[in-house]
C-alpha cells in the first residue's frame, strides 16, 4: 500500500481505529482522523523461546534515544548493561528492528525514544493520553495495552482526571494481544484528541510483561 501524493492514505472506513492483519495497515495512523493502527500479527515462536530467559526487573525503564542507523547498537548496549548476552536475543533485535523501520515508513522520522522493560507491577493503570506524537507499542510477553474507542471515551471527564468507570461511558475495554503492533496517536498539544488507553493492572498476578515502546520525537506534518 503506498502514500498518496500529500502523504494520507485513501479512507475506506469511517472509523478512527484501523484493524487488519498486516503490516499495511499501520500506515492509517497518518490519516487526520485515525488515531489507533492495529496491525494483529502471530506469535513468533522463536522470540517466545529467547523471552522465556527473562525476569522481572532484568530491563529497568529507561527512555532511550536512538536512530534507524543505530537501533541494534543502541539495543545491544542496552542488553549489556543488563548482563544479558546480545547473541541470546538475536530474533527480538531482528524484530525490534523491523518494528522500527516500519514506523520510520509511516512517520518518515529516523530518529526515536524507545524503552524495552520487563515488569511484574502495575504501571499507569488510569486511561490517559499520552504526550507523545506517535508512539508504537508491542507487548511481547504478558497482557496487552487496554484501550477505548472513541465513542466510549468521556473526554470531559478524563480532562478532569476522573475514575476509570467515569471515563468509560459504556462497554467494556478491548485489549492488544501479546505480539500485536499498535502504532498510537498521542496528544502533545493536550487538545483532548488521540487514543485513550491504559496499561493492564498485573500485580500479584505472577504475570511478567515484557514491553516496547518506540516514540517519534517530532510530530509528523500529515497528523499534525
Amino acid at each position: 500500500m503506498q502514500l498518496t501524493e500529500n502523504n494520507l492514505l485513501p479512507m475506506t472506513t469511517t472509523s478512527p481505529h484501523a484493524v487488519g492483519s498486516g503490516p499495511d495497515v499501520l500506515q492509517y495512523v497518518m490519516n487526520p482522523d485515525v488515531n489507533l493502527a492495529l496491525w494483529q500479527r502471530p506469535v513468533k515462536t522463536e522470540i517466545m523461546r529467547e523471552l522465556s530467559t527473562l525476569q522481572a526487573g532484568h530491563l529497568r525503564d529507561v527512555r532511550h534515544r536512538t536512530s534507524l542507523i543505530s537501533f541494534d547498537d543502541d539495543i545491544c548496549t542496552l542488553l549489556l548493561q543488563q548482563g544479558l548476552d546480545p547473541q541470546g536475543f538475536i530474533n527480538l533485535r531482528a524484530d525490534m528492528h523491523q518494528l522500527a523501520e516500519l514506523l520510520g515508513d509511516v512517520s518518515r522520522c529516523r530518529e526515536f525514544i524507545f524503552r524495552l522493560v520487563t515488569i511484574d507491577s502495575d504501571e499507569c493503570c488510569r486511561f490517559h493520553l499520552d504526550r507523545t506524537p506517535l508512539r508504537l507499542i508491542c507487548t511481547y510477553q504478558g497482557p496487552g495495552t487496554e484501550w477505548l474507542t472513541d465513542r466510549q471515551v468521556d473526554r470531559a471527564a478524563l480532562a478532569r482526571c476522573a475514575s476509570n468507570d467515569a471515563i468509560t461511558r459504556f462497554g467494556e475495554s478491548s485489549q492488544f494481544e501479546h505480539f500485536w503492533v499498535g502504532i498510537l496517536k498521542g496528544d502533545p498539544g493536550n487538545l483532548g484528541q488521540g487514543l485513550v488507553h491504559r496499561s493492564p493492572p498485573i500485580a500479584g498476578s505472577g504475570q511478567i510483561r515484557v514491553l516496547f515502546c518506540l516514540d517519534t520525537a517530532v510530530m509528523p506534518d500529515s497528523v499534525a
